[in-house]
Order: structure tokens, then C-alpha cells, then sequence
């Protein structure tokens, strides 16, 4: 079993130096900090965001669900009148607008949901109070048991002022 490593570092610089270099060995790096982190960490993190795939699909599904269901009301309960057309464009445009940005707004949280994956009922994640604080810290796993003082080593050579073993909870 391997055991996971903390580096608690003071600055942000030494702390993306040492998780660039380590993601680039092959570890699993988790950052730590007390503050958001945007462009500091784009060496690190290369995700896609696929939250705009939802959105378009439930726009979509709502846009069909707004036509289908005003074309379909006016189809099945036909109320004659004079002149006027039998499907309405307004109302129709309307409601399907309406339903266009409902669907597309619960497809958004629903995949803001599934890719955060909230709720999470998996093995209880690791966490130290001492980033919240004044500390930025870089979790490193998928160490093997020969590698761990390797690691710890390196950790402290990129200037972690703190370098702990971190017990799997």
C-alpha cells in the first residue's frame, strides 16, 4: 500500500515548479490552497470543461419539447376561429423560448453535478488546516515504498517548508 506525502509550501511558485515536475514523473499531485488559483496553475490541471455539452443538449431537448408541445396543443384541441391560423407563431416562439432556457438550465446543473461528482459517497478525501490558513500544499500519491524519501527529498529541494507522511483515513 502506498502512503501519500504533503508539502506544505510558503510560496506558490516552488509549489507549481515541484507539482509540474512530479506530474511529469508520473505521480498524482492534488494542490492545496488558502486562495483561488487560476492561470498559476494551468501546467497542472488540462481538463476540459464539458459542461457546455449539456447545456447544448438541453437547449436542444427544449427547444423540440416547446414546439412539440405548443404544435401538439393546438393539433389535438382544435378550436376553430375565424381566420386565424390553425398553429400560431407566437405563443408558439413563447413558450418555446421558455422551454429552451428551463431545460437548458436544469441540463447545466445537472451536469455541473455529474462532473463535480456531487454528492460523493467514495473514500473520505484528505485535507489539513494548515492550507487554509498561510500554506499552499501538494498531496503526491501513487508513490511506490521505495520512491517515498525520493519524493520527500524533492519536496523539500523545491522548498516545502514542511514535508509529512499523510495516514490513509
Amino acid at each position: 500500500m502506498n502512503q501519500p506525502v504533503l508539502g506544505l509550501f510558503k510560496y506558490v511558485d516552488s509549489m507549481v515548479e515541484a507539482a509540474v515536475m512530479l506530474k511529469d514523473t508520473g505521480y498524482t499531485v492534488t494542490v492545496f490552497s488558502p486562495i483561488p488559483l487560476g492561470a498559476e496553475l494551468d501546467p497542472i490541471i488540462v481538463r476540459k470543461n464539458y459542461i457546455k455539452y449539456f447545456s447544448l443538449i438541453g437547449g436542444i431537448i427544449g427547444l423540440l419539447f416547446g414546439i412539440i408541445l405548443t404544435l401538439g396543443t393546438a393539433a389535438m384541441y382544435v378550436l376553430p376561429r375565424g381566420g386565424l391560423p390553425l398553429w400560431p407563431a407566437t405563443p408558439t416562439l413563447l413558450l418555446t423560448y421558455e422551454s429552451t432556457i428551463l431545460v437548458g438550465v436544469i441540463f447545466t446543473l445537472m451536469g455541473f453535478f455529474v462532473i463535480a461528482r456531487l454528492p460523493y459517497y467514495g473514500k473520505k478525501r484528505f485535507y489539513t488546516p494548515k492550507v487554509a490558513l498561510d500554506s499552499f500544499g501538494l498531496l503526491v500519491e501513487d508513490i511506490q515504498e521505495d520512491k517515498i524519501e525520493e519524493v520527500e527529498k524533492l519536496l523539500h529541494d523545491y522548498g516545502a517548508n514542511e514535508v509529512n507522511r499523510v495516514e490513509q483515513p
